[in-house]
């Protein structure tokens, strides 16, 4: 299955030694997702929030593409450096023409975006595995491992980032997942690609 480079994604960092509950009612929910999980690296931003309240006069709706995320690495790592260093993480996502819809797989033009002149398969990332996410209009909305508790469902597939080891299972995921409905879909695989260079660095 071939994946298309769909931006960049600053996100907030979720560990299990850092968590705290989203529930300002409830101080003491539990982390969302079981050992050996100790990171949510979810596409979601349910949880895994990511950056809001941009107040940059270089930020505009043009800097944004129609999956949320931003066309130029540059940009998104200056936001990261002003706005939340050391809160950060940042993420690259690469989507196929596929969307699953009960049961079935169909194909569906996505909008890919030109990753900048940067290789996402380079030594400035890590590949951490896949995600299984619903999506609307070109958004993604609710990550079911993370959000649903189907990772606890689904522990042999999962590593410690709350994602799917390989594509294959996130293939059968996705098709389950069409069918069970945790969230009502359709669904997209997404490949998760972490920035690992220093935020104070440049590749570019």
């Amino acid at each position: 299955m071939e994946f298309f480079h769909v931006g960049f994604f600053p996100k907030r960092c979720v560990t299990r030694e850092n968590w705290h509950s989203l529930q300002p009612e409830n101080a003491n929910y539990h982390f969302p997702s079981p050992a050996p999980i100790d990171q949510l690296c979810s596409v979601s931003s349910c949880i895994v929030k990511g950056l809001v309240g941009f107040d940059y006069p270089e930020i505009s709706e043009n800097s944004f593409n129609q999956y949320g995320g931003f066309n130029q690495l540059a940009t998104a790592l200056d936001l990261i450096r002003k706005q939340a260093p050391g809160e950060f993480e940042l993420y690259a996502y690469g989507v196929p023409e596929v969307l699953y819809e009960e049961g079935q797989s169909h194909p569906e033009e996505i909008g890919c975006v030109e990753p900048d002149e940067i290789e996402v398969d380079s030594p400035a990332y890590d590949k951490l595995g896949y995600d299984v996410v619903e999506l609307r209009y070109c958004s993604f909305m609710c990550s079911p491992l993370s959000c649903n508790g189907q990772a606890g469902e689904n522990r042999e597939l999962v590593n410690q980032y709350c994602l799917v080891e390989n594509e294959s299972d996130a293939i059968k995921l996705a098709i389950d997942f069409s069918i069970n409905k945790p969230e009502p879909g359709p669904y997209v695989i997404v490949e998760v690609w972490k920035y690992v260079y220093p935020l104070d660095a440049s590749i570019l």
